[in-house]
C-alpha cells in the first residue's frame, strides 16, 4: 500500500489510522514523503512501490479516510485472475455539508480514473514503468489507467471499495502541462476528457475559450502543446460529447 504525502501530518495520522483499524491488515505501508523535495505525488507514488513487495499495491491520498474493509474488498477483488487493475467507490462532503460522492458518470469510460482509491497487480505497474513523473500534480493517475487499458489489461469497478475523501470536496485543479501530457498520452480517449470541461457556465464565463487557447501554449519544457490542427479536432467532438454527456444525465 502507497501513500504519498505532502504537509498535511494531521489529515496524514487519520489516514494511518484507518488503515491500521483495517478488518486485514496491509502487508506494508509505504508512506512516501514529499514535503521538502515537491517532486509530485506520481514520484512519491513510484518510491513507494520500489520500496514493497507486496503482489497487489494499493494506492490512497493522506487526505481520504478508507473504509475498515477497505484492505479486504481490494484482496476479494483481485481474486479473479482477470482482474489487472481495480478502481473504488469514494464518498466526499458536498458544499451543503451531506455526504456525496466524487465518482464518475456512469457511461464515462476514461474520465474516471482517482488514486484515492485505486490498486493495482504489481507485475502490470512494473511492466508499464509505473506513474509518469512529468505529471507534477494532476491527471498522472487517468495517465497510468490509460496506459495499463491500452497495453490489454483490464481495470474493474468496486462499488464496495470504498474510500472517504473528507476535504477535497467541490476542489477544481487544471494543470494545462498535465492536460497536454494526457492529451498525447492518448487523443482519442482525451475527447471525454475534454468534454468534461465543457459547460454552458464555461462556455459563459470564457473558460472554455481559455482551456482551448492554454492547451494550445507552451507551458512546460518538453511538453508538447496541440497544435491547431489537433486542436480544431478535438474540440467540435468534445462538445458534440459534452451535449450527449448532458442529454443522458447519467
Amino acid at each position: 500500500m502507497v501513500v504519498p504525502t505532502f504537509n498535511r501530518p494531521e489529515a496524514l495520522a487519520r489516514c494511518l489510522k484507518a488503515l491500521e483499524n483495517q478488518t486485514v491488515a496491509p502487508v506494508s505501508i509505504e508512506v512516501v514523503d514529499d514535503s521538502t523535495t515537491d517532486k509530485g505525488p506520481g514520484w512519491s507514488r513510484n518510491v513507494g512501490l520500489s520500496k514493497g513487495s507486496a503482489p497487489i499495491v494499493a494506492f490512497t491520498d493522506d487526505d481520504c479516510v478508507p473504509s475498515k474493509d477497505w484492505v479486504a474488498s481490494i484482496q476479494k477483488h483481485f481474486q479473479n485472475e482477470n482482474i489487472h487493475g481495480m478502481e473504488g467507490f469514494v464518498t466526499t462532503i458536498g458544499i451543503d455539508g451531506q455526504l456525496s460522492d466524487m465518482n464518475p458518470k456512469k457511461k464515462d469510460k476514461w474520465n474516471r480514473f482517482k488514486t484515492a482509491n485505486m490498486a493495482f497487480r504489481r507485475s502490470v505497474l512494473e511492466e508499464i514503468g509505473g506513474f509518469d513523473e512529468r505529471y507534477y500534480i494532476h491527471r498522472e493517475d487517468t495517465d497510468l489507467a490509460w496506459r495499463v487499458i491500452n497495453s490489454g489489461y483490464t481495470i474493474k469497478w468496486s462499488s464496495k471499495c470504498i474510500v472517504h475523501h473528507p476535504d477535497r470536496g467541490g476542489v477544481a485543479r487544471v494543470a494545462y502541462d498535465s492536460e497536454q501530457l494526457l492529451y498525447r498520452c492518448d487523443p482519442k480517449k482525451y475527447v471525454e476528457v475534454a468534454a468534461a470541461s465543457i459547460s454552458i457556465t464555461n462556455i459563459l464565463n470564457g473558460g472554455w475559450r481559455i482551456n482551448r487557447k492554454e492547451l494550445r501554449k507552451k507551458q512546460t519544457e518538453g511538453v508538447s502543446p496541440l497544435t491547431v490542427y489537433e486542436s480544431l479536432i478535438l474540440w467540435p467532438r468534445a462538445f458534440m460529447k459534452a451535449i450527449m454527456r448532458k442529454i443522458s444525465r447519467d
